[in-house]
């Protein structure tokens, strides 16, 4: 019997879809969550998971970026011996609450992250969206703050762009509840390893993707409420960015921002304009791109040190004009 030209195209359609299947299942398919280390902490109606060395104050407090978790700050860590280190998983990252939690949240999570571990005017130290988080958290409260070490940071005039609002608004749309079970049983396991893949070589570009990353990166941020806060982030990261610049230029703290030349998620102009806006500010370019945590964190760590140099002894900074 000689098919038709409809039953040979469906024939291929239904081969197309079975591969597709296939690959979500087996390539494509994202990886159960790793053993947990640290411990979980509860913030009011969140659940945190923070990791945590002992040592001397004053505390370094390390907030991580979009996504993440705190993990990305563990060779950072491992080069401040003796020092007080608090690393945390933001709402909606890693193993604490899952889901979109409001730029505001985040802000009212590390408050009460430092009140429940009696921390006080620690340094913070953040990558990425987490220098924008730690450069409102200076603006609001400049009394709590010792000084900035900010690595890559999402400020100083940077957006996002139409792909990146493009994928968040299609995250949204595949995370409705009709849509979610279906999808995930056929194909947005798949999707997800490849914008993971490809998002990881955008940031570690120039250089070679980190393995631990990658593998973090798949079993930890791709699970489906970390997908959700990853979308709710990037679509309002535009508007938290804006409100972050309009007061840059009252933060009375010391900053070191640490800038990756190469870096193509967060350009280098915008880092030199944090740096130059900042009144306390030292600028120091890396080479490579985005993930300077991982690949320079000595560092990262050298400027905490820094940082912890110059204040030493230093009297309780005053709260800047509202």
């Amino acid at each position: 019997m000689r098919l038709s030209k409809r039953q040979i195209l469906l024939g291929v359609v239904l081969a197309l879809v079975a591969f597709v299947v296939l690959l979500n299942w087996t390539w494509g398919r994202i990886p159960g969550e790793p053993p947990r280390t640290g411990r979980m902490l509860r913030l009011g109606d969140t659940t945190v998971r923070v990791i945590e060395h002992p040592g001397k104050d004053p505390a370094i407090v390390l907030i991580h970026g979009l996504p993440g978790t705190a993990q990305d700050f563990d060779a950072v860590t491992a080069r401040l011996p003796g020092r007080h280190t608090i690393a945390f998983d933001r709402p909606g990252f890693g193993y604490s609450s899952g889901g979109y939690h409001p730029f505001g949240e985040q802000l009212t999570t590390i408050d009460q992250l430092l009140a429940a571990l009696g921390v006080r005017r620690p340094i913070l130290v953040g990558h990425s969206y987490g220098g924008t988080l730690a450069l409102a958290y200076a603006e609001r409260r400049p009394d709590a703050v010792r000084g900035l070490v900010l690595v890559d940071a999402a400020a100083g005039g940077m957006h996002s762009d139409f792909v990146t609002r493009a994928q968040s608004h299609l995250i949204q749309a595949l995370s409705l509840p009709v849509v979610q079970p279906l999808a995930d049983v056929t194909f947005s396991q798949l999707l997800r390893t490849v914008a993971a893949k490809q998002g990881d070589a955008a940031a570690f570009d120039p250089g070679a993707v980190d393995a631990t990353h990658e593998q973090r990166l798949l079993a930890l941020n791709m699970q489906q409420d970390d997908v959700e806060a990853f979308a709710g982030e990037q679509l309002h990261v535009d508007d938290a960015i804006k409100d972050v610049d309009r007061r840059l230029a009252t933060i009375p703290a010391p900053a070191v921002v640490i800038q990756g030349a190469g870096d193509k998620l967060v350009e280098p102009q915008y880092g030199r304009k944090i740096a130059a806006t900042l009144p306390h500010a030292q600028l120091t370019m890396v080479s490579g791109g985005h993930m300077a945590p991982y690949v320079h964190p000595g560092v990262v760590a050298a400027a905490v040190n820094r940082l912890l140099a110059e204040t030493a002894g230093t009297p309780r900074a005053a709260p800047a004009a509202r």
